[in-house]
């Protein structure tokens, strides 16, 4: 998984094996919500693999989170045959003043969960992603030492064609007006596929 591509970015790919950074215009998100809402206009950088072939991915990501759902991490995106697509993305998203854990699933529709960082002054979080035996997906908000602290599992993932295309990588979005680019800072993208 080292072929990088972009969408929604009009920058040149960074070097995603060093400390990197995505910045991101305003009024950018991805987002799904009834009974109208629809976008994807936000910076994505991806590697493409497979359901049956991902393993996991990890990455560090921080920011000087300013602005009403500034958000930055992990992005996994499935372009269907039946020309749907489903997607989910976590990282830090910022709501009413403090950044928070964020994980959004778009099966049929988006849903949001949030916890708080594990140090509530921190502006920083490492993310991890993996499938599980029983395939379903997890999402992991990482601690000392590698500790995994549950976040997250998403279940419809389990019911994929195994073959199913995946896009995964890093993301950014800044759906506010206010302000500008929105740059969000990554390190330490770990990618695994069989």
């Amino acid at each position: 998984m080292s072929d990088w591509k972009s969408m929604n970015y009009n920058h040149p790919i960074p070097n995603l094996t060093k400390p990197f950074t995505i910045s991101c215009p305003k009024e950018t998100d991805i987002f799904d919500k009834p009974p109208s809402t629809h976008r994807f206009d936000a910076p994505v950088i991806y590697t493409a693999t497979s359901v049956d072939s991902f393993k996991s991915a990890t990455v560090t990501v921080t920011a000087d989170w300013t602005y009403q759902y500034d958000q930055g991490g992990l992005c996994i995106i499935m372009d269907l045959k039946d020309g749907t697509r489903k997607w989910m993305k976590t990282g830090i998203e910022m709501l009413d003043g403090q950044p928070m854990v964020s994980v959004v699933t778009k099966d049929r529709w988006a849903d949001w969960s949030l916890r708080p960082l594990l140090d509530p002054e921190s502006k920083t979080a490492r993310l991890h992603i993996e499938t599980h035996a029983d395939k379903s997906l997890w999402v992991f908000l990482l601690g000392e030492n590698g500790k995994k602290h549950p976040v997250r599992e998403v279940t419809w993932w389990g019911e994929l064609d195994q073959h199913t295309e995946v896009k995964v990588g890093p993301a950014a979005a800044k759906p506010s007006k206010e302000g500008g680019d929105l740059v969000v800072s990554f390190s330490d993208l770990q990618l695994v596929a069989a």
